[in-house]
């Protein structure tokens, strides 16, 4: 019994003292200055999804996935462009270029079900209860 409690003991103090190494050893990465929060590289700060501007020699556009989703422009001259829901791009699925990007879409139509009676009509005794 005496063994098992010193076996244990023991465990406890070196996993305790790898916790403290570990945990010693995790780095903070601290901002060297102010780093935009709102928008992407490009775009100002009060309209992050537009306009935006890209220059030759400026960063990627991001889109999410470069590989998948790519920007196809011309990159010998400047562009404006907006960020804008997926499937309304024109240079890639979620960048429009131009002066005036297109609406939004529509909402979605409303729920088939919606209410605690419309349920009851349409599944009866399957209606889950709330």
């Amino acid at each position: 019994m005496k063994r098992l409690i010193v076996g244990l003991s023991i465990t406890v103090l070196v996993w305790g003292g790898v916790a403290g190494v570990v945990d010693a050893g995790i780095a903070q990465a601290q901002p060297s200055g102010p780093v935009p929060l709102g928008s992407w590289p490009g775009c100002p700060e009060d309209s992050p999804s537009g306009p935006c501007r890209w220059c030759p020699g400026d960063p990627p556009v991001q889109t999410g996935n470069l590989r998948t989703n790519p920007v196809v422009w011309d990159t010998n001259v400047c562009h404006t462009y907006w960020y804008v829901y997926f499937g309304q791009g024109n240079v890639a699925q979620n960048i429009f270029e131009g002066d005036a990007p297109p609406p939004p879409p529509p909402p979605p139509p409303p729920a088939l079900i919606s209410t605690r009676e419309q349920c009851e009509q349409i599944l009866g005794i399957f209606c889950p209860a709330a």
